[in-house]
């Protein structure tokens, strides 16, 4: 049976489902700027929750929405000079390039916040009414103290609330840490109708709404990061539950850990972000969906073009295993391992170490157990959203390779091993000053497609990768 950490009861569980109908929503972007790895964690790790999901046999409705009003949209497009759906627009082209060079499944609903104001509107007027709600010369505002679960999701105390946390600080809300369901606009900022004046929502209403009028009152999952806890899902709890008193909202509650950059976690707001769509280009989709699976989805992972490097040719290793198969399910212990782990709270690093063992053994094997072996992992594989069609880099005709190589008195089996080569032949050309003719070498295998940049640690790769 499937089993997953609930963020809410802070324990995993066994997850009760309906086989036919699975409400999944997923926090997407902010579309105020480029997105950036953590961006494509999120992304990449439910999305091989949804296809496990999928494997299961279970019907699934996947909602992903688009914020696409709010303060720092607001702000970044006055400082562009354009129009804040200008901004909104282009960054979130950038996510949709992202996502589908990640091979992410695209949701079956993605709703954008600005397409549900006169919904958010009357959600909010809901909440006025029920009492969670009070009107101010600056907004509307939720009193938090109406409701008796807040901050159960994020186990914080009140006090830590006020002291630790960046929160909305107008003068004329009840209490510091009551947040903002209507912004009224300032003038020249984006603005709709509402009954208590000119505006625009807060950004917390507009998950709630969308969840409602897509998903319904209550769903099996609300996945996001973990920095989305507080103050984002706590508050969607809160607003949710004040519409709908009698309803769950959220049966589970997932959420993926952070990337770190030496040592320190990945964020806009830190200023420590490193652009998805860069290492997409450098080192393919595949590669950078590889790399989140290595980890465990709530534990925090560390990032470095090394850990990207080691990723590369580690997959390489496994497309190189799958070479001309045909997947199928045909390998019983393979299929029961993999089950185990991704029933254990999606264990994908124990999968992977479970996976290679297997790999390591299959020299043991009868060569129809061998065949089979390699249809079930290439199966798995394809299952996570893995296409493990060797790339343009690892496909390039072996005829070819094997010529410009033996130029170099090297013997070509793979590529890795024959780079490695070339690289010490050229490195050793560089230490005795004898720069042309390592230029030499430089220029000549950029004819074929692979780039060596002296000066970068990133070894070496292949061009439009």
């Amino acid at each position: 049976m499937l089993n997953l950490y609930n963020s809410y009861t802070k324990q995993q569980e066994e997850v009760n489902l309906n086989q036919e109908d699975v409400r999944i929503y997923l926090c997407g972007p902010t579309v105020q700027s480029s997105p950036h790895l953590g961006h494509g964690r999120s992304a990449v790790v439910f999305d091989f929750f949804i296809r496990y999901l999928k494997f299961l046999n279970y019907s699934v409705l996947y909602v992903r929405n688009i914020t696409d009003i709010d303060d720092k949209i607001i702000q970044k497009s006055q400082e562009k000079n354009i129009n804040y759906r200008e901004l909104a627009d282009s960054v979130w082209e950038e996510f949709v390039q992202a996502h589908e060079n990640l091979n992410c499944l695209v949701p079956d609903i993605e709703p954008r916040a600005t397409a549900y104001v006169p919904e958010i509107v009357q959600y909010i007027d809901q909440l006025i009414k029920n009492g969670f709600g009070y009107i101010t010369k600056s907004g509307v505002y939720y009193d938090v103290s109406k409701f008796d679960d807040y901050l159960k999701l994020s186990g914080r105390s009140t006090e830590e609330v006020k002291t630790g946390t960046r929160i909305e600080t107008e003068e004329d809300k009840k209490s510091p840490e009551d947040f903002a369901l209507w912004k009224f606009s300032k003038e020249g900022e984006p603005s709709w109708d509402s009954p208590w004046g000119v505006g625009r929502p807060g950004w917390h209403i507009e998950c709630s709404t969308m969840i409602n009028q897509t998903l319904g009152k209550t769903i099996d999952f609300h996945c996001g990061g973990i920095d989305l806890i507080f103050p984002h899902h706590e508050n969607e709890i809160a607003q949710s539950k004040g519409v709908e008193k009698n309803e769950n909202f959220v049966n589970y509650w997932l959420h993926n850990g952070m990337l770190n950059l030496s040592g320190k976690k990945m964020s806009k707001s830190d200023g420590n972000v490193k652009l998805l769509n860069e290492y997409i280009d450098q080192y393919g989709g595949e590669v950078v969906r590889f790399f989140f699976l290595r980890a465990h989805y709530r534990s925090p992972q560390e990032f470095s073009q090394d850990l990207l490097e080691e990723s590369r040719k580690t997959l390489n290793n496994i497309q190189e295993y799958t070479k001309d198969i045909k997947s199928e399910p045909v390998d019983s212990k393979v299929l029961e391992i993999f089950k185990a782990c991704m029933n254990d709270d999606m264990n994908t690093p124990k999968l992977l170490g479970e996976i290679f063992q297997m790999i390591n053994e299959s020299n043991n094997l009868e060569d129809y157990e061998e065949n089979q072996r390699k249809q079930t992992v290439k199966f798995i594989f394809e299952i996570l959203g893995f296409q493990l069609k060797m790339s343009d880099k690892s496909i390039k005709d072996e005829k070819l390779l094997s010529e410009f190589f033996l130029l170099y008195d090297i013997k070509f089996t793979e590529i890795d091993t024959a780079m490695s080569e070339f690289t010490s032949i050229r490195n050793k050309l560089r230490n005795e000053k004898k720069y042309g003719e390592a230029d030499e070498m430089r220029d000549s295998i950029l004819k074929i497609g692979i780039v060596i940049n002296d000066g970068e640690n990133v070894g070496w790769y292949w061009k439009n990768s």
